[in-house]
């Protein structure tokens, strides 16, 4: 048998079968990490479809947290129109209040004016029948009493002014009469 390894066919044929069997098991090993990658490939594959159904149903959810979003902001728009609006309107009528306000100031400074002059002649009324002491004591409640209800002005001003009109008259009455005790004094005999 040592002879049939030494012919030249035999050994090419050993060596043949030897590289045959070299070129299988790599081609075993070759075939196993291409299974192996294979299946890691598989596994990633997975992984990345599972997280792609994840991410489509966020897409889906967030989709129609943009509707919810997209009403609430219209909503929102429609609110903000409308107190837009109110506030105007409130500007509006501040500025028509701030109008009449600053007209009934003025109507009050007025009449303030014209109390303050209507006492001035009061006063001086006042210093006149002073020298009379049985018609003083009711001018001077008459006087009291008027200048009480200028006190209240701001309230009462179109009352103030006929009680003030009135009083006038009282006073030109008790004028004239203090005018004629005046008289009748002077004609008694001395």
């Amino acid at each position: 048998m040592s002879d049939d390894f030494r012919r030249p066919v035999p050994l090419a044929l050993a060596a043949l079968a030897i590289v045959g069997w070299l070129l299988v098991s790599y081609f075993w090993s070759q075939a196993a990490d291409l299974r192996t990658q294979m299946d890691d490939g598989l596994k990633r594959a997975e992984l990345a479809r599972e997280g792609l159904a994840a991410d489509l149903q966020n897409l889906q959810k967030a989709a129609g947290a943009a509707a919810d979003l997209d009403k609430q902001a219209k909503d929102a728009q429609a609110a903000l129109a409308e107190a837009v609006s109110a506030r105007a309107a409130a500007q509006n009528e501040l500025a028509e209040l701030t109008k009449q306000i600053s007209e009934a100031k003025l109507a009050v400074s007025g009449a303030q004016e014209e109390a303050g002059a209507k006492t001035r002649d009061l006063q001086s009324v006042d210093a006149k029948l002073q020298g009379e002491n049985d018609q003083l004591g009711v001018v001077e409640g008459q006087i009291t009493a008027a200048q009480a209800k200028y006190a209240d002005l701001d309230r009462q001003i179109e009352d103030a002014t006929r009680r003030l009109s009135d009083l006038q008259s009282q006073v030109d009455t008790l004028q004239q009469a203090v005018d004629a005790a005046k008289a009748a004094q002077e004609a008694k005999p001395k």
